[in-house]
Parts: C-alpha cells; structure tokens; sequence
C-alpha cells in the first residue's frame, strides 16, 4: 500500500498585520503549536543506562518450513551467526521467528553473544513472567518476536494484541517486554510486529495499527516505569517513516523522532534486496523498521538509527526441478539504534 508524505502549510508572516485566521490557518497553527510541545516534553532525562547504548531490530523471515520450504530458513540462520550480522549490540528484538526449528537454531546461535533470551512470544505460556492481552491457544501459528540480551533479563511479559485483521487473526502476535539489567541500571525493551498491510483484511490496517499502539500505551502506564529508567519500542512497526501514520504513532507512544537516521532509507527493499525482489516485486519500498525511545524516561541526549544494507554470500534452494539463487539474510534489513 502506498503511502504519500504529509506537507505542512507555511507559518502566518505576522509582520504584515493581522493575520486571517481561516481554518486552513488555524489548523496549522494548532498543528505547530503541538509538534512545539512534543519538542518541549522530549527533552530526555539524566540516563542511568549506559553511554554507548546499542540496540537492534531484524525481521528475520523465517516462515514456517511446512508452508514455505524454500526459502533458505536454516542456511539463514546459520549465516547470521557465521558472519557477525547482530554482533556488538546489548539488546536485539528478533520478528518473524515462526518456524520453531529454525527460530530454536538461530536463538542457539545467538547465545554465546546474548545468553539471556526469551523464548518466541505466542508459542505457549513457558518461559514467561506472565502472559497478557489475547492470547490464544487455537490459533495455528505464534507471534514470532524474541528478545536476546547480553544483559540478564529480570522480567519477562508477553502481550497479544486483541485487534488483528487477515492473516494476522491466525497468529498471537503483539509484544515481548523485558527488564534488562545493565550495569547501570534497568533499560527497559518493548520487541514487537504490529499489523501487517495484507489483502486478505477487510478493514483498513492502519486503524487497527493505532488501537495496538494504544494497547502498549496501557500497558506501560499500568507498568509505572520510573523516568530515571530507559525504555525503548521496537521492531517491525508496519508504518513507513515517510507516512503520516508515523507521526501519529510517536505522538501515541510519546516517542522520540530519531535526531538522526542513517544507512540505507528503506529496511524494506524490493529494488535491492534479492528476496523481497522475489516476492514482493512492484511493492514501495519503505523504512517499516524503527528503535525509538520514550519521551519522559531517561535516555541519550542525541539517538540515531541506521539501516544497514546488508547482502549475505549466495544461497541456494531448488523447487520443483530449478534452483533459485539469493544474496541476501532476510527480506528485511536490519535496523541499529545507538547513541550519537
């Protein structure tokens, strides 16, 4: 689906008189006014969490095997680990861990970096602190989100969004929050994969979208998390950056714009990335993936997120008699968030 940038009407020029205050003006007037008090409450608070904080997001792409054999899911997995492509980072917020062999494998690869981990959100209720939201135990397929931590996690929640359209209906997606202890003190991390875009919904998703970033803002207000801690919101959000619905989601968490972003500008990228190309051809590209901090919680003074194009050595998997070739870890690219 495409989604068009949103453009902000010119600023009144009050040195000429009184200015018409139309609605065309007003609204933009209100408008400024509130990005200028979202300015005001973001300045962060003193942080205890660490100076270089680090953390990643990655849509992984590991579908279930059954339903979809050849894409490599193992021989993924594997590479991940073998070239160091989440190395360095004290949280990463995993998506799209559905099949259970292959997200296990990948979880295992990751320990020696990340010992502390949860297990993949809507799989069963083992391994949780407490389990919240919708979850069900009928659906056929997980929520496909983890979290791994070089820091040990003290808490553990999984939360399945009540709101889901199409495919989505059929798996407990929502969030994974954890309560990591670094040495300076907690940082907090909501992981998530929010709605997807797809055409099997009969309703807009974006709505649906906006009712699941609600879902987050109650759960932390329950959670009275001191603003001397750091918490963080990340994952594969399914809202462009470049969209209107992406201001409307910090303005709904109470979240940080990023002061700078780098790397490639889209994480999701049809036109360089071998395996969207595949399955995904025709489709915008857009920047899906985001790592933000909450406003009125400690955290750096400046927070960067960069994309990293990343390409993988060749792989390759056959079907029915023919053999198709990629370059590339997951149909996503990985997104990094750190101080700057």
């Amino acid at each position: 689906m495409y989604r068009s940038s949103m453009r902000h009407s010119p600023t009144p020029d009050r040195s000429h008189g009184p200015v018409d205050l139309c609605p065309m003006h007003l609204r933009t007037m209100l408008t400024s006014l509130a990005l200028a008090l979202v300015g005001m409450s973001s300045t962060p608070i003193a942080s205890a969490a660490p100076a270089d904080l680090k953390i990643a997001t990655y849509n992984v792409f590991l579908f279930s095997r059954n339903a979809y054999p050849n894409w490599g899911q193992q021989a993924r997995a594997d590479l991940i680990k073998a070239d160091g492509v989440l190395a360095g980072q004290d949280v990463v917020v995993l998506q799209e861990m559905f099949d259970n062999e292959t997200s296990e494998r990948l979880l295992a690869n990751l320990s020696d970096a990340y010992p502390h981990q949860t297990p993949v959100m809507g799989r069963s209720r083992s391994g949780w602190d407490s389990t919240q939201g919708s979850y069900s135990n009928t659906v056929p397929e997980d929520g496909g989100v983890a979290v791994v931590s070089r820091w040990p996690i003290a808490e553990k929640i999984q939360y399945v969004y009540k709101d889901a359209c199409g495919w989505d209906n059929q798996a407990n997606k929502g969030f994974v929050y954890v309560k990591t202890m670094s040495p300076n003190g907690p940082v907090h991390v909501l992981g998530t994969h929010m709605q997807a875009d797809a055409t099997r919904c009969t309703v807009p998703e974006a709505p649906i979208r906006a009712k699941q970033l609600d879902e987050v803002v109650t759960f932390l207000k329950a959670k009275a998390i001191p603003a001397d801690e750091t918490v963080v919101f990340a994952g594969d959000l399914n809202i462009d950056r470049s969209a209107p619905e992406y201001t409307d989601a910090l303005r709904r968490l109470n979240a940080r714009t990023p002061e700078s972003t780098t790397g490639h500008p889209f994480s999701f990228d049809p036109q360089t990335n071998s395996i969207s190309m595949d399955r995904d051809k025709g489709h915008p590209r857009q920047q899906l993936d985001h790592v933000l901090l909450l406003n009125g919680h400690a955290g750096p003074a400046r927070w960067n997120n960069e994309t990293r194009m990343i390409h993988s050595p060749k792989w390759t998997v056959s079907s029915w008699g023919k053999e198709y070739s990629y370059t590339d870890y997951s149909d996503h690219y990985p997104v990094f968030a750190t101080a700057n």
